[in-house]
């Protein structure tokens, strides 16, 4: 049920949070050149990629071999909903769930590269941040992302259901939105911090959510083309995102008072906001499997009972 995928989506979430904890103190004491950093990059990379390869086969394409379907497994994959041309002809409930995924997504993702282009200068005009104070930073953010997906995440979509889902996607967003503002115009390091504090947890809290439904909406054998579709939407964030936040600060630029980039920033989050009230509910939640709905209900209440 979407509990105990949520938890696994966690448990995922809490190894990338340990690797940006631990990577720049790896880079801080093994490598002084940026040469040696790359190298070291790069035998990180290659592991990943082995260890992937060596990862065995899901079972179910296991026995689908076993039994001789895998023509008719190759057309049902062809046949998928979550191809991108499928999903923008919105005729069906699940691909009107998942383009509301994808939106969410994309614009998640355009936030946080319009935001990085001005962060850096930012950091380093008001607090002075260098390469050991950026691999402190980093692994701060680590450490909260570690605790938001493995422990904070989790308890809070068990505690609020599938019926106040919503709320908690509109909270997150708010929170993102306001915590970058304080984070961009504070001049304590300590509020800047804390802001980040908020920031991470409900960034934490909100991809668990999306990746739980995600796995919701789509069966086994397409679950790879969804994800796949999503992911290519914020690999597009990422190279469309750097030339907005570019194009914004140079046409509008900051007159001190107001920076351009994060208006437009903040008009993302506030615009997920209220789309996220029109139409997730309709469109996503309605879509996910009664058993998993019923499965956070059951969840909950064997909770409360424990306690009581």
């Amino acid at each position: 049920n979407t509990i105990s995928r949520s938890g696994s989506v966690g448990k995922l979430g809490m190894v990338a949070g340990i690797s940006f904890m631990v990577g720049p103190m790896i880079s801080a004491f093994a490598t002084k050149t940026f040469q040696s950093a790359t190298v070291l990059a790069i035998i990180f990379t290659l592991a990943s990629g082995l260890t992937v390869y060596l990862l065995p086969l899901p079972v179910l394409l296991s026995d689908i071999k076993q039994i001789g379907e895998k023509n008719d497994t190759l057309t049902n994959l062809t046949n998928s909903e979550f191809t991108l041309t499928n999903m923008f002809k919105l005729r069906t409930t699940k691909a009107r769930a998942a383009m509301t995924l994808l939106v969410l997504r994309l614009n998640m993702a355009l936030a946080f590269h319009i935001f990085n282009t001005i962060w850096p200068a930012s950091l380093k005009m008001r607090f002075h941040f260098g390469p050991s104070e950026h691999a402190m930073f980093m692994s701060f953010i680590g450490v909260v992302y570690a605790f938001s997906q493995g422990f904070v995440a989790k308890r809070v979509i068990q505690f609020c259901g599938s019926e106040r889902k919503v709320y908690v996607i509109m909270s997150c967003c708010a929170i993102l939105g306001a915590g970058r503002y304080v984070a961009y115009y504070t001049l304590s390091i300590h509020i800047m911090y804390s802001s980040f504090l908020f920031i991470i947890n409900a960034l934490g809290i909100l991809n668990t959510v999306i990746t739980a439904d995600t796995g919701s909406i789509a069966s086994s054998n397409e679950l790879g083309g969804l994800f796949g579709a999503l992911q290519a939407s914020e690999s597009a964030a990422g190279m469309l995102g750097p030339f907005l936040g570019g194009v914004v600060s140079y046409y509008f630029g900051e007159d001190g008072a107001t920076s351009a980039p994060l208006m437009a920033v903040l008009a993302i989050y506030a615009f997920l906001f209220l789309f996220v009230y029109w139409g997730y509910e309709k469109f996503v939640i309605l879509c996910i499997d009664p058993k998993d709905i019923v499965g956070i209900s059951t969840s909950v209440d064997s909770d409360l009972k424990k306690t009581m």
